[in-house]
């Protein structure tokens, strides 16, 4: 190129002498503009951040893909090269951000600068198109306010009291001793919590079972390969889809007995079908479904998980289990046995375990979003199309933010000194405009059930030792089964709750 450009500077001298427009115009052309070219494109280049060769250290087993999933691939990026770095995956740059301070870079723009959209495609055959990621981002936004609504304010007093009734029948119906797998009596309880809260009497009453089996033919068709291909012809993509059209059947069986009977009920489908779009129109019914399904699925799989990892911890701690019964007596005392927000806000200690569990064992391993133009962090250039992406596992494992972050801490949340204020720094549920909206309803739930079994229930771990996570999954939880060891109770802490 540089022998092209020194010709024509050569030839723009020598018409200098009987031409000079022309000479000029080839000046221009032929050395000026190339020469701006090349200096714009490398310094454009200079700021991208820098890049991370994997391929040959993941053939080579370096980042230990099966038992860490992506997140020693991402702690080896941030070691080499600090909170900003990119990887080439196919055609495009996947850039991550580690630390609180990136982590604004992906959270605090809109949606017009970092897309939520693009990234969460393959969630479309689930939810149906036109819902929440599927839909124009002005209709997305509304959705989302229709969620907010159910899942907050007035109505979370009515899920609380919901959730405690199905904790006691449900675990009423246990011997007074035994054996339970963790991880599947807590799926089964949050598909009776979610159905009574969020769908309403009718499909806990009548469909709990059938909702549990469809439910887990949606869960298990949206894996990895469904990030990239969510309709490719697999025969779990098959049951899915058959899945979805036989609970869309449900959802407009209830939503019809609904209308007939006049009767509202306090709960999120009563939150859609009263729901209105800025023109004044309603959801249509295809909308329902897909609203229905979408916060089924986002409560489900997290709020499990999270039962689970608290369980195996306040377990294998007897220090922690007593200091915790302690807690729910003094509470429960205060409250005359009332479970409600106010004395489910005072059970702190309760709080900080959950919240230590999702710090250690986030569900959602990356976050992504979608560049729809340049944007920048620090002095790094993040170009237009590129992915960002952080990792909540990798940035909650940060020792200038955590001291001692392997460490099970829940006093690291508690006190005047407490670690973890600064913002973004804790991204369990996202976080900026795109937060997990299902979050307090998350700790109600969790909260409510933990706080029932302290009070009620001995437990032992009979595997002695807490689980490895499972990255097969979507949705990182731990590896199945965690057997635990219950008996009732002698002197019950509470035992005469009134709701």
């Amino acid at each position: 190129m540089w022998s092209t450009v020194l010709e024509l500077a050569v030839s723009g001298s020598q018409f200098v002498k009987d031409h000079y427009i022309l000479s000029t115009v080839t000046f221009v052309f032929g050395f000026l503009l190339p020469a701006v070219w090349f200096f714009v494109t490398k310094d454009r280049s200079g700021k991208l951040p820098p890049r991370m060769s994997y391929l040959i250290p993941a053939l080579s087993g370096k980042f230990d893909l099966k038992g860490r999933g992506p997140c020693g691939l991402v702690e080896s990026g941030f070691k080499q090269h600090g909170a900003c770095f990119r990887i080439k995956v196919g055609h495009r740059n996947v850039i991550f951000l580690i630390g609180p301070d990136a982590h604004r870079a992906l959270m605090e723009p809109n949606d017009s600068v970092c897309s939520a959209s693009e990234p969460y495609q393959f969630t479309v055959p689930v939810f149906g198109p036109n819902i929440v990621y599927g839909a124009p981002l002005d209709v997305m936004r509304q959705q989302l306010k229709f969620v907010s609504t159910g899942l907050t304010g007035p109505v979370m007093q009515a899920h609380c009291l919901k959730v405690v009734e199905e904790v006691q029948d449900y675990f009423s119906k246990l011997p007074a001793s035994g054996e339970f797998d963790m991880f599947t009596v807590f799926a089964d309880l949050v598909i009776h919590t979610a159905c009574r809260c969020l769908l309403g009497s009718h499909f806990r009453k009548f469909l709990s079972a059938d909702i549990a089996h469809l439910y887990q033919d949606l869960s298990d068709g949206m894996n990895h390969l469904t990030v990239f291909a969510p309709t490719f012809p697999t025969a779990k993509h098959r049951a899915r889809d058959v899945a979805r059209d036989k609970m869309v059947k449900l959802f407009q069986a209830a939503i019809q007995e609904r209308r007939n009977s006049g009767k509202p009920e306090d709960d999120y489908l009563q939150v859609l079908m009263d729901a209105k779009y800025k023109d004044g129109t309603s959801p249509t019914d295809g909308e329902i479904h897909g609203l229905l399904l979408a916060a089924l699925f986002a409560g489900q799989h997290t709020s499990s998980i999270t039962y689970t990892w608290l369980g195996a911890h306040i377990v294998s701690d007897r220090k922690l289990y007593d200091r915790l019964s302690e807690e729910q007596r003094v509470v429960m005392t205060k409250y005359n046995n009332h479970i409600s927000l106010d004395s489910l806000a005072e059970m702190e200690l309760l709080n900080s375990s959950m919240k230590e569990v999702l710090r250690l064992y986030p569900p959602l391993v990356v976050l992504m979003r979608k560049l729809k133009i340049d944007h920048k962090f620090n002095d790094f250039l993040l170009p237009k199309d590129d992915i960002v992406a952080v990792c909540p596992p990798v940035a909650h494992q940060l020792p200038e933010v955590y001291a001692n972050p392997s460490q099970f801490n829940p006093d690291r949340w508690m006190g005047a000194n407490a670690e973890g204020q600064a913002k973004y720094s804790f991204i369990a549920f996202g976080g900026g405009r795109h937060a997990c909206l299902g979050e307090r309803f998350g700790f109600l739930q969790v909260k409510t059930i933990w706080g029932y079994l302290i009070r009620h229930f001995e437990f032992e771990l009979v595997s002695k030792a807490i689980p490895k996570v499972d990255f097969d999954n979507i949705v990182a939880g731990p590896r199945p089964p965690l057997m635990v060891r219950y008996k009732r109770r002698a002197d019950p802490i509470g035992e005469d709750e009134k709701l």
